[in-house]
């Protein structure tokens, strides 16, 4: 099965609401969300799906907050130019606290000419926003990483993104494990339940227990959306984003990973490694490389006695520096491979973030 049916197979169990704009190379994504809805097909939830295509990306992205707002677990797919045009809306999902999930099949940006293969140049280009962003390296990740993103997102209050590299991940047949639907059903649990909620912070918000997915659109509990502050109370609504509700998603992350993990036997990190344990040197990667990567290293140290390993950055945001820090340590060498260019940077996303943690 291929990236992009992954993500499928497990988005159709677990979502109620997609808006996209199909684009190459998660096109496939968004046709297959359609023909589930289509067919009538039911979630865990026992509803039936619900697909908004509007006229572009930008669209997309708003009509995708406004179902989560609505209390919706819901998701949206996109690539490239398409990642970049929605650029703008994604700052506000995450002011506004939503737990909507975009996919991304990763791909190049038109910077010399057009390509529409892989490239992590709309990966990065929205680091910026607040979404936590997880890098699959294959199917296997792809399908596992979309239901644990679902489930940090409704716990931290936080959207997030889950990448798979375009056409080397969205459309190589790969074997796989799909989650399936019961265990999809008792990981996530449905949107209208109510939770005991997760952090101080939101119980400042909604008291000891809250809906799993809050609906900020209520007409029987009406609240205020959008408004426009000035500087004073802006620059203390941003920076209270930090302690309040960005500083608890890695704890919440390594809680879903753990409770993931005693259901399946996978466990997941947000940073994970391979024979890197005892290696002098490191290769640092995201995505469809690192399976590359890993059958290098079996070759330098079967035939070249070189001691390497791999290092996956599963979880870019937040950034594990508390973890890559202990991994680094002692090491003789790191190499870290990047699948973009930023013109006229220094270095370039990972390497500014690994230099800043071992400075």
């Amino acid at each position: 099965m291929d990236g992009n049916t992954a993500a499928i197979m497990c988005e159709r169990e677990s979502t109620d609401a997609a808006g996209a704009y199909p684009i190459t190379p998660s096109t496939q994504m968004g046709e297959y969300w359609a023909e589930e809805a289509a067919k009538g097909h039911l979630n865990v939830s026992d509803r039936p799906l619900i697909f908004i295509e509007p006229e572009g990306e930008h669209a997309a992205a708003a009509v995708t907050a406004g179902l989560s707002m609505t209390g919706l677990r819901a998701a949206n797919f996109s690539s490239g130019q398409g990642i970049a045009y929605m650029h703008e809306s994604l700052y506000a999902a995450v002011g506004k606290r939503l737990t909507y999930i975009l996919n991304i099949g990763a791909r190049a940006m038109t910077k010399a000419t057009l390509n529409v293969h892989a490239g992590h140049d709309d990966y990065h280009c929205v680091d910026d926003t607040g979404f936590f962003q997880f890098f699959a390296k294959n199917a296997q990740h792809v399908a596992d990483l979309n239901i644990i993103a679902h489930k940090i997102a409704e716990l931290s209050l936080n959207p997030g993104i889950v990448a798979q590299d375009g056409f080397l991940t969205t459309h190589l047949i790969e074997s796989l494990v799909i989650p399936e639907r019961e265990l999809i059903a008792e990981y996530l649990g449905r949107p209208d339940d109510i939770i005991m909620t997760p952090t101080p912070a939101q119980e400042i918000i909604y008291g000891k227990s809250r809906r799993r997915i809050p609906e900020l659109w209520d007409v029987d509990n009406a609240v205020m959306a959008g408004i426009v502050q000035n500087q004073d109370s802006y620059m203390q609504s941003v920076a209270a984003q930090r302690p309040f509700f960005f500083d608890h998603v890695t704890e919440i992350a390594d809680q879903c990973f753990k409770e993931f993990y005693e259901l399946t036997g996978r466990r997941y990190q947000r940073v994970m490694t391979y024979r890197a344990d005892d290696a002098d040197y490191l290769i640092i990667g995201q995505g469809s490389i690192i399976p590359s990567a890993e059958a290098v290293v079996d070759y330098l140290r079967e035939e070249k006695k070189i001691k390497v390993g791999v290092v996956d950055m599963v979880m870019f945001r937040p950034f594990p520096g508390d973890v890559l820090g202990k991994i680094l340590k002692g090491k003789k060498g790191v190499a870290v491979l990047e699948r973009l260019d930023q013109p006229m940077a220094i270095d370039l996303p990972i390497m500014r973030e690994t230099r800043a943690t071992i400075s």
